[in-house]
């Protein structure tokens, strides 16, 4: 009797082992594409911050190999020569405040368009969404830039970028609050509170997964434009980094990639320390909207 039951629970342990194996092999499967393509993304990050330690010898004959010695004088180099210290400045400067501003703004639309039941309510949601495709008429926008004497400025680099993330913005805040459940607003009214108080005491401060996927989604776009610097800009002094580094590479006929590396390093490290330090949130606040509850 013993060997039989022996035998049977020797049976089922086989089993379950093969229903686990059976269970595991999606995951191990997933989990190597996952890896396959994080390896896609994250070695051209790794391979440019290894070349920025790179003479312009070592460079073009180990392309893919590791510094032979690391020529951190690339930095300085690159700092001085590109002056990336102002156009760091800049930089920061214009995406903080249109970041801030953006998220300001968005969640004061997006908390009224969600809450509040008015007549085209419904049709300005709707203008925002078919705005987030529409493309930026550059020719009138340059043209009022220069009647109200905004080329040149931190203001007319600020207001068009604010403009064009609103859409997305008030779209992601809106989604994060329909899920929030009605009786957090009718308990705080009950509690006395107003409209004001409701939002920024009770709505705003278990906001943050949306408030983080708006400043992240934001301050990427505000900190990689291009072409509005371009087009406004001409100071040297109120460069941008991404135009300072377009600067700095067509500058020289004989071009240096360890210090042209370097300086897309410096400007691709703010956005990356970013990221890891809000990944979660961000995340959450992409997803939120996706389900009501």
């Amino acid at each position: 009797m013993s060997t039989v039951v022996t035998q049977d629970q020797a049976s089922q342990r086989t089993q379950e082992r093969k229903v686990r194996l059976f269970r595991t092999r999606p995951k191990i499967f997933s989990h190597l594409i996952l890896l396959f393509f994080s390896l896609i993304i994250v070695y051209p990050i790794v391979w440019m911050v290894l070349s920025s330690f790179k003479t312009q010898s070592d460079l073009l004959s180990n392309l893919w190999a590791l510094p032979k010695a690391m020529a951190w004088q690339n930095y300085s180099n690159a700092w001085q020569t590109a002056g990336l210290g102002q156009a760091l400045f800049n930089s920061f400067f214009v995406s903080i405040v249109t970041t801030a501003l953006v998220a300001i703004l968005a969640a004061l639309a997006g908390y009224a368009l969600c809450k509040f039941r008015f007549y085209l309510s419904g049709a300005i949601l709707l203008m925002f969404v078919l705005t987030m495709q529409a493309p930026v008429p550059i020719i009138p926008l340059y043209v009022l830039m220069v009647q109200l004497n905004l080329t040149n400025t931190y203001l007319g680099l600020i207001l068009p970028l604010v403009s064009a993330g609103l859409p997305l913005s008030i779209f992601i805040f809106w989604g994060y609050f329909q899920t929030l459940p009605g009786e957090l607003h009718d308990a705080a009214v009950v509690d006395g509170c107003n409209e004001w108080s409701v939002f920024l005491r009770v709505i705003v401060p278990i906001s943050g997964p949306a408030i983080a996927s708006v400043c992240i989604l934001e301050f990427l776009a505000a900190w990689n434009e291009y072409f509005l610097p371009l087009i406004l800009i001409t100071d040297p002094n109120l460069r941008t980094l991404p135009l300072a580094i377009q600067v700095f590479f067509y500058t020289y006929r004989t071009t240096d990639w360890g210090q042209v590396f370097a300086a897309l390093t410096v400007g691709a490290l703010p956005m990356i320390l970013l990221y890891l330090f809000l990944q979660r949130l961000f995340i959450q606040g992409l997803t939120s909207g996706t389900s009501k509850g």
